[in-house]
């Protein structure tokens, strides 16, 4: 089978996906993003090699594919291709979360995109798959995206086959600044849909680094990896950096300048997040993990951004109810409805690591098929039923 992965994320799922077929016999795979050679200096590269190619997108690959390379199927995260570079489509969505509201005004866009590419999405198509990541995702893509209930399959996690295995940290410690082997280790991933992370509690510029100051204090590490840098306004973005710079014991990364969040995942001992979709990836490990509650009300109108073609964009939304497939207090882990608040669940989830394993164990069970570690052979059955 011939494959191609057009990855605007090439983030833990999809290249735990490339992993696995990668290794395939009789599977030749080309994977097309936008810098393989930042890709490339990633740790998971040298952990994890890949023999296949990994090309730097172009602006004639959206209309003609990779040239002499006529693929079956095209795996994609999110954005898709002016004109179909195979005769059938397989979309592997780059997050499960809690953002929404994902219906069919919204993906009204995308809809179009993948008829002109593979067919109609919300009728019976044999060429067209939705991944779905477990029953709630099955009944909100129906139900709510509007896709046809026979594209769609129950897969689950890619990523989650291999973050449910033992990972020895002393493998990447000479890519962190600090010792990863000896001190636990933060890992501090907001979204950045709501904006400043602590605005509705003081501020970023008092609140970060003071959160900071406490992982510090309890001798730990801090990764702060947040999302591409040009989402971020300047001042924001000096402000982290001058955080960082103070203490020894923060990593600071950018999505764009550090594509892979797989190694991440595996070397914190605790995440926290304010409902970043890396979180249900991070259910897995079955570590701690910390939810800062995004908004001061639910019910209260907040600033919603979002990133189109067309740049940043901000739109004025009535309550976080209308961008929220489930309410926070579904989640696999602590619920932070303040910063003391917050401070207290860091200290007990360094203090006591199994102290969100059976939280996670339900929402993966309800919500992510249990990450039962087949997610990635389920992902090979939809793949032959398109080929």
């Amino acid at each position: 089978m011939r494959i191609l992965m057009w990855a605007t994320s090439f983030g833990a799922d999809l290249w735990s996906l490339a992993q696995f077929l990668d290794t395939r016999r009789g599977v030749e795979l080309k994977i097309v993003l936008d810098d393989p050679a930042t890709f490339a200096a990633q740790p998971i590269a040298r952990l994890f090699p890949l023999r296949s190619p990994l090309i730097k997108r172009r602006r004639f690959h959206t209309w003609v594919g990779v040239p002499w390379f006529r693929p079956d199927v095209t795996i994609l995260d999110n954005w898709v291709p002016r004109r179909a570079p195979s005769r059938a489509g397989l979309v592997l969505w780059h997050g499960f979360g809690w953002k929404g509201p994902n219906d069919r005004e919204e993906f009204a866009t995308l809809h179009r995109q993948i008829a002109r590419c593979w067919g109609d999405p919300l009728k019976r198509n044999p060429r067209f798959r939705w991944q779905c990541y477990g029953p709630s995702d099955l009944a909100h893509r129906t139900e709510v995206s509007g896709f046809a209930p026979e594209n769609c399959r129950l897969i689950g996690a890619a990523s989650h086959d291999l973050l449910i295995e033992p990972f020895d940290k002393r493998r990447v410690a000479s890519n962190y600044p600090f010792d990863i082997t000896h001190r636990k280790t933060v890992l501090f991933a907001p979204t950045w849909h709501y904006g400043e992370v602590f605005a509705h509690w003081g501020g970023d510029a008092k609140l970060l680094d003071a959160f900071a100051a406490r992982v510090e204090a309890r001798g730990a590490n801090l990764i702060f990896r947040l999302h591409d840098r040009f989402r971020f306004a300047p001042q924001y973005v000096a402000l982290i950096e001058e955080i960082a710079r103070r203490r020894r014991n923060i990593k600071l990364e950018f999505k764009n300048e550090a594509p892979d969040n797989f190694v991440a995942l595996q070397v914190a001992d605790v995440l926290v997040t304010n409902f970043s979709s890396i979180a249900n990836l991070y259910y897995a490990t079955r570590k701690p993990t910390i939810h800062i509650y995004p908004v001061s009300d639910a019910d209260e109108s907040f600033a919603w951004l979002r990133l189109t073609k067309n740049g940043m964009t901000t739109r004025r939304v009535a309550s976080a109810r209308y961008v929220w497939k489930f309410p926070p207090e579904q989640n696999g882990g602590l619920l932070a409805h303040s910063f003391d608040e917050l401070l207290l669940q860091l200290d007990r989830a360094l203090e006591e690591p199994d102290c969100c394993r059976a939280r996670a164990e339900e929402f993966l069970d309800l919500h992510m098929l249990g990450a039962d570690g087949n997610a990635r052979a389920r992902a090979w059955d939809a793949l032959q039923e398109i080929a």
